[in-house]
């Protein structure tokens, strides 16, 4: 039963989010995966429902929960209660595996994704709808949003009253006009801002010098009294919001002798026009869960005319990648072993190319499997990545719903290279194949190519994916479509295309589908 909560005195604090999820990429998953249960009411019986749906899909795991393709929800419910028995209660959730779905709501809800509370209707805003159907895409959504967000609010008892998110764009428009950056020192500094004042933020910045974070933490401790240790203030809570800044287009993290963080170019306009957009809550708002996930949600009209008026910006942007590839790969000197370390890299926490940390893994796949094709056939394709990426060519966002990966083409051919980190069965099923097959057929911009090619990615292919896409050859065959595919593990994929043989490699695959195909019917 949920207890009634002693409310502290509000004080000032750093600007923090949920660090136990690192990857704010993760809550789409999430969020996907949970859709079905809005309306509910969130009591004890849907929360364990939830939970244990989570398991079941694999966006959460535990080793002590085994999920087959034969598992079920009910299976697995005790299990779920017992690995979640020790969670303190947290949110206004009861302790246990209550607090779990708390733990990946409290960002959503501090955003504006969602409403959930204990107890009551589950809801989630129309921004969330878009992102789920594939409308607007994660850079947009996180950026409507971070443009919403208050400190205070019903999730956190701050005296801190502002928009970090707004005064921290605003701070660094600044300093570029006098064509400085924002050293990763200053960053943590201005994350302990009371009101979010620029001319006194640049003030501090003027009146001393942060070399390391150990100047930092002598600072903070100094000026506001903070107690925290300093791995925490230096390096957890900052690495969460520069996550969010990053998943939402407004920055790049360049490193010259230090971390340096600037305002990503590509998207200077579309950020002067959301800085446009104030969102002011009332004191009411600010206590009351409901009323500020409604005020968050009751612009959304400007913020979409917004988006649909920089997507054509996007759409030039994009078009640019493949110089934007030669450049990265003249620039930071990448070869064929580079890329090949690079690639067996991810997942680990070496990093071969230092500029290029800050991109997370599934993304940083993409990137670099880009510039592995740009190597192998850069003089004989145009090749166009569709993730979104900084001025520099980093990228920083995956590609909209709508699109596939990676685009190969030349006047006769289209290859479409889609890639994947997810290695759970279920979600590999789910998530990576027919959606790939959609990106193929329904692109109108390469209906007339005659020959289309698809290479699916992933560190293992499962059985039932690799029936999926052998099933699909012989159906587009059927449907009068001249299709040559293969689903790949990364390393396959990499040999092949190292050997430039990727063509033929998926021709042969696909004429063995058949041959096979044949030999069973006969």
């Amino acid at each position: 039963m949920k207890k009634d909560k002693i409310k502290r005195i509000p004080t000032y604090k750093q600007m923090a989010l949920e660090t136990a999820v690192r990857n704010p990429e993760r809550y789409i998953g999430i969020l996907t995966a949970i859709k079905d249960f809005e309306g509910k009411i969130l009591n004890d019986e849907t929360l364990l429902e939830i939970v244990s749906h989570l398991y079941l899909v694999g966006e959460v795991s535990s080793e002590e929960i085994e999920i087959t393709e034969y598992t079920t929800v009910a299976d697995i419910k005790n299990k779920v209660k017992n690995v979640n028995s020790t969670r303190r209660a947290d949110g206004g959730f009861p302790q246990g595996f209550a607090s779990r779905f708390w733990t990946y709501m409290r960002t959503p809800s501090e955003l504006g994704f969602v409403y959930a509370q204990y107890n009551e209707k589950f809801q989630f805003s129309e921004i969330a709808k878009k992102l789920i159907s594939g409308t607007i895409d994660e850079q947009e959504a996180f950026s409507i949003q971070a443009m919403k967000y208050n400190r205070k609010s019903p999730f956190r008892n701050v005296s801190n009253d502002f928009n970090f998110f707004r005064f921290i764009l605003q701070a660094l428009l600044k300093l570029k006009e006098k064509g400085n950056s924002l050293s990763y020192e200053q960053f943590v500094v201005a994350m302990f801002s009371h009101d979010g004042n620029v001319n006194d933020f640049i003030k501090i910045l003027k009146a001393n010098k942060f070399n390391d974070f150990g100047d930092v933490y002598k600072f903070v401790v100094k000026n506001y009294g903070v107690n925290t240790s300093e791995n925490t203030i230096t390096k957890d809570y900052p690495d969460v919001v520069r996550r969010v800044l990053i998943i939402s287009g407004f920055v790049t993290i360049k490193y010259s002798g230090k971390k340096l963080i600037q305002l990503n170019e590509n998207k200077l306009n579309y950020i002067n026009e959301l800085l446009k957009i104030e969102i002011k809550l009332t004191a009411e708002e600010k206590t009351d869960a409901k009323k500020y996930f409604d005020k968050l949600n009751s612009d959304d009209i400007k913020f979409i005319k917004i988006i649909e008026k920089y997507r054509i910006e996007d759409k030039i942007v994009a078009d640019e990648y493949t110089n934007k590839l030669f450049s990265i790969i003249k620039d930071y000197k990448i070869d064929e072993q580079i890329i090949t370390e690079s690639i067996e890299a991810i997942g680990t926490r070496k990093n071969v190319i230092e500029e290029f940390k800050e991109i997370q893994d599934p993304l940083k796949l993409e990137f670099y499997i880009s510039i592995l094709i740009a190597l192998k056939y850069g003089q004989n394709f145009v090749i166009r990545p569709n993730y979104k990426a900084d001025h520099i060519g980093k990228p920083y966002s995956h590609a909209p719903g709508n699109k596939g990966d990676i685009e190969v083409f030349s006047k006769t051919i289209y290859w479409l290279i889609e890639v994947t980190l997810i290695r759970n069965k279920i979600q590999q099923l789910n998530h990576e194949t027919t959606s790939v097959i959609r990106h193929l057929f329904t692109n109108e911009e390469f209906k007339d190519r005659l020959d289309k090619y698809l290479s699916f990615l992933a560190p293992v292919i499962h059985d039932d994916t690799r029936e999926f896409y052998d099933i699909s050859v012989i159906k587009s065959k059927m449907n009068g479509y001249n299709v040559r595919l293969k689903p790949y593990t990364i390393n396959e994929f990499v040999t092949t295309t190292l050997q430039k043989q990727n063509i033929k490699d998926m021709t042969e695959y696909t004429e063995n589908v058949f041959i096979n195909f044949k030999n069973k019917l006969n």
